[in-house]
């Protein structure tokens, strides 16, 4: 399965991730294989999932993610060996985002709903995310950008300078975003947009799903 995040080198993964917080760099991408048989495996979850978030705990991470996802998927779905391989996976980088960010808990969200259509900005201190199934994020470098169409409200079409630097993240590649205004645009790729068969793991810190619950309900 190459460097499945059962097999990667988490020191060395930790100490990249620790190096990224302090350096001037927005974004960084560490590059994985895509298992065998992954594909076939994902179809069927797709098929069989939507979304939900959660609250994922540093010390209890693969107990909290083995309890929701026995609950979500059918006795087929759970006796295939690659389901244990990805429950895994999950909470593997969970534990491992809990360490960057010094937090007993974060915020957890896996879905097949993507629809992120315009370029953005993650307003948010820190943002991981890994496509397990479909093309992973788009994203726009600051070269090939109009990041004052961008701020203007304009169109997708207006924000893009120069399409032939276009970047698109791997499935299974960990990708870690620092927010804010000077951060790098990007936005779900079309042919994922609310697909069904796109499936994407966002992690975010605590406090991210505790504002989307209360606003939700003050709502």
């Amino acid at each position: 399965m190459g460097e499945n995040l059962v097999l990667i080198n988490e020191l060395k993964l930790q100490k990249n991730l620790r190096e990224f917080k302090k350096n001037t760099e927005f974004f960084k991408i560490f590059k994985r294989e895509v298992p065998i048989n992954s594909d076939f495996f994902f179809k069927k979850i797709c098929s069989e999932f939507s979304s939900m978030s959660c609250f994922i705990n540093y010390s209890t991470a693969e107990n909290d993610i083995r309890d929701i996802f026995t609950k979500i998927f059918n006795s087929k779905i759970k006796s295939d060996p690659f389901f244990n391989v990805w429950l895994n996976d999950m909470s593997s980088i969970c534990k491992m985002y809990c360490k960057f960010l010094e937090e007993n808990r974060i915020s957890f969200w896996i879905g097949t709903n993507r629809g992120c259509k315009r370029y953005h900005l993650d307003m948010v201190p820190f943002r991981l995310l890994v496509t397990y199934s479909g093309q992973g994020t788009e994203l726009l470098p600051d070269e090939a950008a109009n990041r004052q169409a961008f701020f203007q409200g304009k169109p997708n079409d207006e924000i893009v300078k120069d399409k032939s630097k276009l970047m698109f993240v791997d499935k299974w590649d960990i990708t870690i975003f620092k927010g804010g205004k000077e951060g790098i645009l990007h936005k779900t790729p079309d042919n994922a947009l609310n697909s069904g068969s796109s499936l994407l793991m966002r992690l975010d810190n605590s406090s991210f799903l505790k504002t989307i619950r209360k606003n939700n309900y003050e709502d």
